[in-house]
């Protein structure tokens, strides 16, 4: 009979343990579900600030703004045809020394930040904030190349780039 309380103590201790090892485990499922909870709060309220911004405003980098700078010059007249697109390529890997890899990528950024973009004054006077004036003489450069790559540019294109050009001048 002994033996049979000795068992049943066991027992019971063995499932108190375990109860309370499936308790410490719920309660770390809990702590962790919080904390992912809180990071993807602030993942979120991050991800709103951006788009709350606007997009030429979250480019820091020169040869960013010169590719956006081309990018929005190329589909100022539509949509980018393919050969634009191979053409913009082209010249950021020879400018910037690129990878073609790293040139697609820059091509993608590009596009996004300059996709909703409907005018172009405004978009090349924002980004070329970030040029000095050597850099913002090879970037017009550039500009010119792109917006002849599908043939003579529209008038209203050939006044914008004439406009962005008059700004260099002392």
């Amino acid at each position: 009979m002994a033996i049979m309380g000795v068992i049943v103590a066991l027992f019971g201790a063995v499932s108190f343990a375990l109860w309370r090892l499936n308790s410490a485990a719920d309660a770390v499922r809990n702590l962790t579900g919080a904390a992912e909870d809180v990071h993807g709060l602030w993942r979120r309220l991050t991800w709103r600030r951006k788009l709350a911004k606007d997009r030429l405003e979250l480019i820091k980098d020169p040869r960013e703004a010169a590719a956006g700078m081309m990018v929005a010059v190329a589909q100022a007249d539509g949509a980018l045809t393919a050969g634009e697109q191979a053409a913009l390529i082209a010249e950021f890997r020879k400018s910037f020394e690129m990878t073609e890899a790293q040139a697609q990528e820059l091509l993608a950024q590009a596009r996004w930040t300059v996709g909703e973009v409907r005018d172009l004054d405004r978009c090349l006077f924002k980004l070329g904030l970030l040029l000095d004036v050597e850099q913002k003489r090879d970037v017009l450069g550039l500009m010119e190349r792109t917006a002849g790559v599908e043939g003579a540019p529209s008038p209203a294109l050939r006044a914008a780039l004439d406009k962005y050009a008059r700004t260099l001048k002392p």
